[in-house]
């Protein structure tokens, strides 16, 4: 009886644990054992057969898994677009390292596109021979941003990263992880407090540039005390709010290499700060901005040895598809019986006051859940332009919409006293408020732009010179078909003096880019929507994406005439579109930008 017992309960034990889900593995691997079959050597040589197909410009040459995954600048793409399609040369000297535990190989040196010099990084990692990821930052050259950007035929990569360390001066992956976090806690509000361990001769190279030498010579940073140990201590980067999604897909303990991800979010919610020896420091940018990174550190014996990063500015608190699913906005619902036109625009106000008055947005009638983002990133409410605001238009543009239970205010706001346009979409839930869509744009971007002094102004039209709410949308339709038609003709809606400015700077008559063929760089318009309508005053605004691949820098006009696209890299400008309709023809155009990092979309 005994006996029996025993083999049953032995029997039910087994059945037990096999009944336990196949979890046994850490919680954060999938799998229980690591498959080193691409040892460096092999790793090292897969990422050259990338940098090779890259720098022929020749994506089928790549080695790729069917499922792989390519972003650029936290974009993901089909990996022929992007720097693929613009690329020139690549440089033959880069600091590479690789990860057989995890399988992961990165690359840090300078390409050229379409004759100028970029920035760039890559990290891949390899499946059974296959590339089936690969994450990029690419860098390109920009006055009004300031950031780093190093001459790239004098750029030197320290022969220490290929350096195997002695077992004595090397450091458990963990302690490697640890020591590069602890990095990243240093820059983080930056106050003086050092929680990272730096060897005496600890050197920084940004963007090709070295930003811990004061030395003209290397062409380092001026304005900044040697070495990085000390620049902390004095509080440099005290601008960094939070150093987010922080990822370290590589390490190498043979020679004491970490390569991480992260994004530096500035919110700039002050443009002073006090550096530890009481002198002051201003804020060149007044508004809030993010820097994505690919970021490597040289360990040995346990001090941070060298830092090598490449670094690109983008949207505000944008998020990093490698880090896991963005969450999505709320759907918003509201009909004219719950807020009709007064009670959006009022919803707008109270909205656009607490931009201003920035302790007040809680008070605001919120919606049991609420969507907040700008420039296409999604954020918490009182993030982005809530803490940099300084001033708003006291007399906007404001298009209620109760059939759509939206409001869009266009007008001028000043970020510190810097000014800036701004277009906010603010959707009703019932009666409080769902969504806002902001988008921002500053003087630091590419052209076109004039500073905002007032909003555009429109009276509204006599019964006879309006038109209905369903053929404004379709002449809109229509000249959007041009756009794409791309065949020298300009849509029959538009009127004989038509108008077309962006920005608040006034380009051409609106038929000159249709008849002239000068919208050839366009690749294409998309994720149309509707934002607002008001027949009173014939006004449709619309959101879009407008996608430039500069792949082809020189276009022929309708004349027979030679132009060149005066921005020589991919981009996405994000468009808030204003049509003005009189007599059932369009009379004026009104575009606002935001430039995103190309192929980015809405959420």
């Amino acid at each position: 009886m005994h006996l029996v017992k025993s083999v049953l309960m032995a029997a039910s034990a087994a059945t037990a644990i096999a009944a336990v889900p196949a979890s046994a593995q850490q919680a954060d691997q999938e799998s229980a054992f690591y498959d080193e079959s691409c040892d460096r050597e092999c790793l090292l040589g897969v990422l050259k057969q990338f940098t090779d197909a890259l720098r022929a410009g020749s994506p089928s040459a790549v080695p790729l898994a069917d499922n792989y995954r390519f972003t650029e600048n936290n974009v993901e793409l089909p990996i022929e677009k992007g720097l693929w399609a613009t690329i020139d040369d690549l440089s033959a000297d880069a600091m590479t390292a690789a990860d057989p535990q995890s399988q992961n190989a990165a690359w840090f040196g300078w390409a050229t596109e379409n004759g100028d010099p970029v920035l760039y990084a890559a990290r891949i990692h390899v499946a059974d021979g296959k590339i089936d990821q690969i994450e990029t930052v690419v860098h390109r050259y920009s006055e009004e941003l300031r950031a780093p950007f190093g001459d790239v035929e004098k750029m030197v990569h320290d022969p220490a990263w290929n350096e195997i360390l002695p077992p004595e001066e090397r450091r458990s992956r963990a302690r490697l992880r640890a020591i590069a976090d602890a990095y990243f806690s240093t820059v983080e509000m930056n106050d003086g407090e050092v929680f990272a361990p730096f060897a005496e001769d600890c050197g920084r190279l940004e963007n090709g540039f070295s930003t811990t030498t004061t030395s003209a010579d290397t062409g380092g940073e001026s304005n900044y005390v040697d070495g990085c140990e000390e620049q902390f201590k004095m509080g440099y980067y005290r601008i960094n709010k939070r150093i987010r999604e922080r990822r370290y897909p590589l390490i190498d303990e043979e020679r004491g290499i970490v390569v991480s991800t992260a994004f530096f979010d500035h919110a700039n919610e002050f443009d002073r700060f006090q550096l530890t020896d009481g002198s002051w420091m201003e804020t060149w940018l007044k508004w809030p901005n993010s820097i994505t990174l690919l970021e490597a550190f040289l360990i040995k014996d346990g001090e941070i040895s060298r830092i090598e990063a490449t670094f690109t500015y983008v949207p505000y608190a944008m998020h990093n598809p490698w880090f896991g699913e963005a969450s999505r906005p709320p759907e918003t619902a509201s009909s004219p019986e719950e807020c009709n036109a007064a009670c959006l625009s009022s919803l707008t106000g109270q909205v656009m006051q607490a931009y201003v008055n920035r302790g007040e947005y809680k008070s605001l009638p919120w919606a049991d859940k609420v969507g907040y983002e700008e420039n296409s990133v999604g954020m918490q409410l009182n993030e982005g332009i809530w803490g940099s605001t300084t001033a708003i238009d006291q007399s906007p543009l404001v298009i209620a919409d109760e059939t759509l239970g939206r409001a869009l205010w266009i007008g001028r706001i000043e970020e510190h006293g810097a000014p800036a346009w701004a277009a906010v979409t603010v959707s009703a839930d019932g009666d409080k408020i769902g969504r806002i869509e902001s988008v921002i744009r500053r003087k630091e971007y590419l052209g076109p732009y004039a500073e905002p002094v007032t909003a555009p102004s429109f009276a509204p039209l006599s019964d006879a010179q309006r038109t209905s709410r369903v053929d404004m949308l379709a002449a809109v339709d229509r000249f959007y078909l041009a756009i794409a038609a791309e065949n020298g003709s300009a849509p029959a809606d538009l009127a004989a003096d038509c108008k077309w400015a962006v920005n608040g700077l006034e380009l051409s008559a609106c038929e000159v880019p249709f008849s002239n063929m000068l919208l050839q760089g366009l690749e294409q318009v998309r994720d149309r929507k509707v934002i607002a309508v008001d027949e009173a005053r014939g006004l449709v605004a619309i959101s879009a994406y407008d996608d430039f691949t500069a792949q082809q820098q020189e276009f022929t006009d309708a004349q027979g005439n030679t132009y060149e696209d005066t921005m020589p890299f991919p981009r996405t400008l994000q468009v808030v579109e204003l049509f003005r309709i009189v007599n059932g023809k369009i009379a004026r155009i009104e575009g606002f930008t935001s430039e995103l990092p190309y192929g980015m979309g809405p959420r």
